[in-house]
């Protein structure tokens, strides 16, 4: 039997330990809820890219792993990428649309040599959904490179190299062709000459 005097003292040991476990549970389900907000509101398309030279400029990160290698017939692994406001576009989100994903950086001279065919292409083609992935990089240097080329492309920003290990780029220019399934169908480690474009593009469009 518990004495009268004794419950009041085992309430005031216990009112704490209640409230941490209301407190907790409250703010899981507020985290939650903002959680799937931001979810919700940071998701951006690709025709609402900032307009001009690089598209904004996004941030590029795997949203994957790759540890047992891709290839022709290979579904393209995912990335983000993430603009300054915190808005956000994924590679599976541009499903249905032929994309090119190009992976150069200013200092490669063959880069330089295809990037005017590719713009060609992308400005011809408008269907065709060009990345231009620029790999550990600044931003200054970038800007002035799409500057000289006059580059509309969306030119995201691999700050750290994990998007090109994750399609174990070895060397530069390297580019990926994927078809409106996302699946990879092409290839192509070097120059892209007109005629080589063209034929791959092919594949896709």
């Amino acid at each position: 039997m518990i004495h009268r005097n004794a419950l009041p003292r085992t309430l005031n040991k216990l009112l704490p330990l209640m409230a941490l476990i209301a407190l907790a549970l409250l703010s899981g389900c507020g985290a939650e809820r903002t959680s799937a907000s931001i979810v919700s509101a940071a998701t951006v398309t690709l025709d609402e890219l900032p307009s001009g030279l690089g598209r904004g400029y996004p941030i590029a990160l795997p949203m994957e792993s790759n540890d047992t290698g891709i290839g022709i017939g290979d579904r393209a692994p995912n990335f983000r990428l993430t603009l300054d406001d915190g808005r956000t576009l994924t590679l599976h989100d541009l499903a249905g649309r032929p994309i090119l994903i190009n992976f150069w950086a200013t200092w490669c001279g063959p880069c330089r040599i295809e990037m005017p065919e590719i713009l060609r292409a992308a400005r011809e083609t408008p269907e065709l959904v060009v990345l231009a992935v620029n790999v550990e990089e600044e931003l200054e240097p970038i800007q002035a490179f799409a500057a000289d080329f006059e580059m509309d492309v969306v030119i995201p920003r691999d700050q750290d190299g994990d998007v090109r290990t994750l399609y174990q780029v070895r060397g530069m220019p390297m580019s990926y062709f994927i078809d409106r399934n996302g699946v990879i169908r092409a290839v192509w480690a070097g120059v892209l000459t007109p005629s080589r474009l063209e034929e791959l593009l092919n594949q896709i469009l």
